[in-house]
C-alpha cells in the first residue's frame, strides 16, 4: 500500500515537473526527419499572416539562429515593424523592429530573422 502510494506522488510530480511553460521555444519541431512545409508558427502581420515553416538551411526555422532571435520577437517586429523595405531582386521584405529584423517571402512566407 505504501509502495503504491509513493508511485502514485512520483509519478504526479515527474507530470508536474516535465512541463514546459507556457512560453517555452518549441523543441524539436523540425527534427531531422520533418518536412519542409511543416508550419512551426503563423504570425499576425498586419492584415496578413506570415508563415514560419521548417524549411532547409536557406530559408524557414532551419535558417534561423535560435540562439540570437527568438519567436517572440519575430513576432513583435511583423506585429509592428518600425520600417520594411521591398527587394525586388530577392522578391522579399526586409521588416525591422523591436528585437529582430526579418526577412519574408513577397507571399509572406519567413525567410530568416536575426536579432535587431
Amino acid at each position: 500500500m505504501v509502495r503504491s502510494f509513493v508511485v502514485a506522488v512520483l509519478a504526479a510530480v515527474a507530470v508536474l515537473v516535465a512541463a514546459p511553460p507556457a512560453s517555452a521555444e518549441p523543441r524539436e519541431v523540425c527534427g531531422p526527419h520533418s518536412p519542409e512545409e511543416t508550419v512551426v508558427r503563423v504570425f499576425p502581420r498586419g492584415e496578413e499572416t506570415s508563415s514560419l515553416l521548417c524549411g532547409t538551411r536557406y530559408y524557414g526555422f532551419r535558417r534561423i539562429d535560435w540562439s540570437a532571435v527568438s519567436l517572440d520577437a519575430i513576432a513583435r517586429t511583423l506585429a509592428s515593424p518600425a520600417s520594411s523595405t521591398w527587394d525586388e531582386r530577392s522578391a522579399t521584405w526586409t521588416v525591422e523592429g523591436p528585437g529582430a529584423t526579418v526577412v519574408i517571402a513577397r507571399h509572406g512566407q519567413v525567410i530568416t530573422a536575426r536579432a535587431a
